[in-house]
């Protein structure tokens, strides 16, 4: 908003002479005062225009800095969620990987704890075997030794 009447308008302006006129002097005078008080007034609104621009400057600085600071609030909030979504599937994974193992060595050891069972079952019945074999060799070996005793007396 430009003012239409500057200082040097009211230094300049000149009035027609009457009759019974007002005091030139005076009137001059009071001009000049007016002028002076005007020019004051008209360079503390040029100066305060000017304030106007910088803190508008500066406040559409403090917006785009706040602007910023909120964007990269919500981009480290993302960041946050996401790392600990990301630590959540790792733990699940680790845990499932760990399940995983738990069963693979349960089904191993329960496979090997099954062989020693069928090897001892086969050992019995090895032994069962054997003993029965040395028994039916040992039964044969008597009754020859009884035989040859009975062949020396007669």
């Amino acid at each position: 908003m430009i003012m239409a009447l500057t200082p040097i308008d009211i230094q300049n302006k000149e009035f027609r002479k009457g009759v019974r006129g007002y005091n030139t002097e005076e009137v001059n005078k009071f001009l000049e005062s007016v002028s002076k008080e005007y020019e004051g007034v008209y360079a503390e609104i040029f100066e305060l225009r000017d304030k106007v621009q910088r803190l508008e400057a500066e406040l559409k600085q403090y917006k785009q800095l706040e602007s910023t600071l909120q964007q990269t609030m919500v981009l480290a909030q993302q960041t946050a969620d996401d790392v600990k979504q990301a630590a959540r599937h790792e733990a699940e994974l680790v845990l499932k990987e760990a399940e995983q193992e738990k069963t693979k060595r349960m089904s191993e050891a329960q496979k090997k704890l099954n062989q020693v069972n069928d090897e001892i079952e086969d050992l019995q019945k090895r032994r069962e075997m054997i003993r029965t074999q040395l028994k039916s060799f040992l039964l044969a070996q008597l009754d020859l030794a009884e035989a040859f005793d009975k062949d020396r007396v007669s």
